[in-house]
């Protein structure tokens, strides 16, 4: 029996309130798409790995408590630590499939199959499941049984390449600093469920979704790609960054003509409107390398601050590189409230990330802390399937149900 639906009182519920979600992921992309889930309302219970967790408990913790990146992702879900292969395990996975809307699972391709888990033996129990099954390279092709991680996909997809060398001169390749391909998979994915979602309303129909990090990352590009597939050729362009007295900016003088004639009146230099060089649209991009030039001159005697505040004013699209320190802490992610405390019970007060998208009419962000491992394991078993305490605790005894305060 899933979760009733908002009442017409509860008008600020979240817009996937009553929908029941079952996580069986790791790490970053199908976390963060449960995560998505969460903040939108669906109640999500993760049931992590045996007997240790989500791996990302430990993940760049260093001398913290819990590890930033599973409190990220894991914010606002039923904790569970089920034994997946002992038959108690999957009994239990199962039994609560019957009362999910949806599965989020992250394994290898075929390790759901071998747990009996496969989509074929859950939609016998819920037709009306939608199942999305996040992988590296997807579910077919000849990569589909290779492990995935973000890594991975930054390097085939070509993006690490795009990044640094199709450069002139090219420079030697380095990761990012975010997991890019794992937070637009979980982004895709989240996407892809609630079309699945709507679809169900409309038809009734459950669906297996296939969603692959290559796949999401090989996909989330501008045009150097589609450029690609039409002449062949590896032009790329790269949005300027320019050095100022204190720090950096990144200012354009583009995309259209009128954002031109805005920078050139910042600077102090009308004139060059009447250089044929800058003179029209088509002069400015056959002379954008002189242009970027003229512009990081001035620059180059401006602080950041003077320098974003005078071309702003001329309404010349530009921005401050900040530090992350700098970055979490601007007035704009106030405002926009995506920060948000929640009682941590390990950490204790803290501020976590929060949702970046407003409804005007639900609520949506970040619903309670990130599960310690089993937290939830009894109040999962007894009011979902009824299971009594002495069960609950028979099932704790034999190992099948690990709990800890981390």
């Amino acid at each position: 029996m899933n979760p009733p639906p908002p009442s017409p009182a509860d008008a600020r519920a979240g817009p996937l309130a009553g929908v029941r979600v079952l996580e069986l992921a790791a790490i970053i992309a199908g976390p963060s798409c449960a995560r998505y889930l969460a903040d939108h309302g669906a109640e999500v219970i993760k049931i992590e790995r045996h007997p240790a967790g989500d791996v990302s408990r430990v993940t760049n913790r260093g001398r913290m408590a819990r590890s930033a990146m599973y409190v990220q992702h894991n914010n606002g879900k039923k904790g569970m630590c089920v034994d997946l292969t002992r038959p108690e395990g999957v009994a239990i996975v199962k039994r609560l499939v019957a009362q999910c809307d949806v599965v989020v699972e992250a394994f290898t391709p075929g390790v759901m199959k071998k747990l009996g888990l496969a989509y074929d033996d859950l939609k016998a129990i819920n037709p009306k499941l939608i199942m999305c099954s996040i992988s590296g390279f997807g579910q077919t092709g000849p990569n589909a049984g290779r492990p995935g991680y973000a890594h991975m996909a930054h390097a085939m997809t070509g993006w690490v390449a795009l990044q640094f060398l199709h450069r002139d001169p090219p420079e030697p390749p380095r990761g990012p600093g975010v997991a890019l391909a794992d937070v637009v998979t979980g982004i895709t994915a989240f996407g892809a469920i609630c079309a699945a979602l709507f679809r169900r309303e409309r038809t009734g129909r459950g669906e297996h979704l296939d969603v692959a990090l290559f796949d999401a990352l090989f996909a989330a590009n501008d045009d150097a790609y589609q450029r690609c597939l039409i002449t062949g050729g590896t032009e790329v362009w790269y949005h300027p960054v320019h050095k100022t007295l204190d720090g950096y900016v990144t200012a354009n003088v583009g995309p259209d003509f009128r954002a031109w004639e805005n920078a050139c009146k910042a600077i102090g230099r009308p004139e060059l409107l009447a250089d044929p060089r800058f003179a029209t649209q088509a002069a400015v991009q056959e002379n954008r390398a002189e242009a970027a030039r003229i512009m990081q001159e001035w620059l180059a005697t401006r602080t950041s601050e003077e320098a974003d505040r005078v071309l702003t004013a001329h309404h010349v699209v530009c921005g401050v590189v900040k530090t992350v320190p700098e970055a979490v802490r601007q007035p704009q992610v106030r405002a926009r409230g995506l920060v948000a405390e929640v009682d941590d019970p390990i950490l204790g007060h803290i501020e976590v990330m929060n949702a970046p998208v407003k409804f005007r009419e639900a609520a949506v962000g970040v619903k309670g802390h990130a599960p310690t491992l089993g937290e939830h394991n009894a109040q999962v078993l007894q009011e979902l399937l009824g299971l009594g305490a002495e069960e609950v605790e028979r099932l704790r005894a034999a190992g099948v149900l690990v709990e800890a305060r981390v």
